[in-house]
């Protein structure tokens, strides 16, 4: 893959933002795990930004020192990719490690305004970042986010019609919202280390999945703001391997898991737990009720048994039962 692209410059009058967006050192940050051909294709896209602030790259690989996203960053400069890139190893498994180390590098000792984290198993729009940080500066949210559409690889089955384990985002708002729940595409402000220096994603949720909604939800209880932008638009991988029932039904099951290890963490009371135990239980009965009576509608029907799995993982959740989603990598 050549290099040759160079980034773009727009205008400020363009962008529409102030004269401080010049000033600002922003830095997009991407964990990765045994992933290559994801890191160089979405390096690919962010060489194609178009923005006008002083930004540079950051792989965080957590297959540590001998890591082939470390390798696949070497072959990448010595191509002569046209942007500032740095990669660090990351020895501790699990997704908050790599997190913190990107918060931690880019804050710390790249001395960041902003920080953007995309996934590896992504790609990004030329206006991807302008857009998000003209949201940030517009608002001065702490947190913004971005659009997330899925890229399937092959062709999706009829049954994945819809469904929003897919299709993350179809808003046409960018402004203040009351949370953000996921790093597939966001921004994050400086004040989230200086406001609150201890607050880091949390090692428990590494491998069991949910924790980036926890740690946005904890940061909210102490102040912290977010803002979406609809126009910042990033793109997620769909292959085969991500395209089966057992792989919808496994994520719409962690996702329960975690909105109830959540909710665990705020200290609630019993009345907290009494209305969420009437939630589940009359999404458990609508869901199959739903399940049964959309047997020839291929794409309700699975939505109708998504939400069962979600009610389920809730349910193991209050065992204290835990499962590694993140323990399997799916694609490369």
């Amino acid at each position: 893959m050549g290099w040759q692209s160079k980034v773009n410059i727009l205008t400020q009058a363009q962008l529409e933002t102030t004269e401080n967006m010049k000033q600002l050192k922003v830095v997009i940050g991407i964990p990765t795990f045994k992933r290559p051909q994801g890191v160089a294709r979405l390096l690919h896209s962010i060489s194609r930004q178009v923005i006008d602030c002083r930004f540079e790259v950051l792989v965080a690989d957590n297959e540590g020192d001998k890591g082939v996203g470390l390798f696949t960053v070497q072959q990448i400069l010595a191509e002569g990719y046209p942007l500032p890139l740095k990669a660090i190893a990351v020895n501790e498994r699990g997704i908050s490690q790599v997190r913190n180390a990107l918060m931690h590098e880019a804050f710390d000792n790249m001395q960041a305004d902003l920080l953007a984290m995309v996934d590896d198993d992504e790609w990004v729009e030329p206006q991807w970042l302008a857009s998000l940080v003209k949201v940030q500066q517009q608002t001065n949210a702490d947190v913004v986010g971005g659009s997330v559409a899925p890229d399937f690889e092959v062709v999706p089955p009829n049954w994945a019609k819809g469904l929003y384990i897919y299709y993350q985002s179809d808003a046409t708002y960018s402004g203040p919202v009351g949370l953000i729940d996921g790093t597939t595409n966001v921004l994050l402000s400086r004040n989230i280390v200086d406001a609150y220096p201890e607050e880091r994603f949390d090692p428990f949720y590494s491998l069991v999945g949910g924790g980036d909604k926890e740690f946005f939800t904890r940061i909210k209880r102490r102040g912290a703001t977010f803002a979406f932008a609809h126009e910042a638009k990033a793109h997620e991988i769909f292959g085969a391997s991500r395209l089966t029932k057992k792989w919808a039904i496994e994520r719409s099951y962690r996702i329960g898991a975690g909105d109830i290890r959540i909710i665990s963490n705020t200290s609630p009371g019993a009345g907290v737990w009494l209305r969420e135990a009437a939630k589940l239980t009359s999404a458990l009965v609508l869901s199959s009720m739903l399940w049964l009576l959309m047997a020839g509608i291929p794409h309700k029907k699975m939505q109708a048994r998504l939400k069962i799995a979600r009610q389920l993982g809730k349910l193991s959740a209050l065992k204290g039962s835990q499962k590694a989603v993140y323990a399997e990598t799916h694609g490369s």
